[in-house]
């Protein structure tokens, strides 16, 4: 007896989620990683005035980026007390046309998951099978699972969604990152009431002679703190420095955290019509040379 549109679309998700997707970072964050890791260099000469909060921010967000199209290779790995519970890699392919970010990720490893696609353009999110013709859509909710679900950790436009504030340096939680009492600037994040923002805050940690990213913490809305961020292994990459490896601590549950950490980062630009949901089932895996 043939299924019904809803339970297809059960199916397809529980299928979906025994396959591990669930253990799989969620696309906002595995985009917004590729978005946030290039820092930014100071724009202010010798002798002239600090730049304020805002222009900081501003930075932030016109140079998180290696180009408007761009292809990744990447490895992600979960720990829980220091064992391995989860590995993947994954090709990335993103296209970004003002404040538009469209992005293709083609599962590559453990085999379980090897020909799953998943597409996302603008707020829209969709998952193809091998061997299914169905593109099935995914809510937010559904995309924010996982050992690391942070949502927009590392969000295309801060500037847009939060407020910010340069901290005084007497005014140091004390979850501040080993060092950064004397080589960090912190910016404070609180979200807009207009906003799309994730979180009620957010902390950043910006090294105060490269201006680039150092660490990050995440609020919830009821204030709680959930995850923590290290940036590391800078490197010079299309033009940018790029931080290769970010490694995200889940504060909710000890012992556990994620590496994401790049393998490769080029160059490359699709057509437009393949970040359409009506070509996901054609796509393929698309070498980065």
């Amino acid at each position: 007896m043939a299924l019904s549109l809803r339970d297809s679309w059960r199916y397809s998700w529980r299928k979906l989620w025994r396959a591990g997707f669930h253990r799989v970072l969620p696309v906002s964050l595995l985009i917004s990683l590729v978005l946030a890791a290039p820092g930014f260099s100071p724009v202010r000469a010798s002798g002239e005035e600090p730049l304020t909060a805002g222009e900081i921010l501003q930075r932030v967000d016109e140079n998180r980026m290696p180009g408007p199209d761009f292809a990744f290779e990447m490895e992600i790995t979960s720990y829980k007390n220091g064992e391995i519970i989860a590995q993947y890699t994954l090709a990335g392919y993103v296209r970004i046309r003002e404040a538009n970010v469209q992005a293709l990720l083609y599962f590559l490893d453990p085999p379980k998951v090897n020909g799953q696609k998943l597409l996302m353009s603008g707020k829209e999110y969709w998952m193809h099978f091998p061997k299914t013709k169905n593109v099935i859509k995914l809510s937010p909710a559904q995309i924010l699972l996982g050992e690391v679900a942070n949502g927009d950790i590392m969000q295309l436009n801060f500037s847009r969604d939060y407020r910010c504030a340069l901290l005084p340096d007497e005014d140091s939680p004390a979850t501040v990152p080993r060092g950064a009492h004397e080589t960090c600037l912190r910016l404070l994040l609180e979200a807009r009431e207009d906003g799309e923002g994730t979180y009620q805050k957010i902390l950043l940690y910006i090294d105060k002679e490269s201006y680039l990213p150092v660490a990050g913490e995440f609020y919830a809305r009821s204030g709680k703190l959930l995850k923590t961020a290290a940036y590391q292994d800078y490197q010079p990459i299309l033009g940018k420095q790029v931080a290769m490896k970010v490694t995200i601590y889940d504060v909710l549950q000890t012992g556990k955290y994620t590496v994401m950490e790049y393998k490769r980062l080029v160059e490359k630009s699709l057509p437009a019509n393949y970040f359409r949901k009506e070509y996901l089932p054609r796509f393929t895996y698309l070498p980065l040379d």
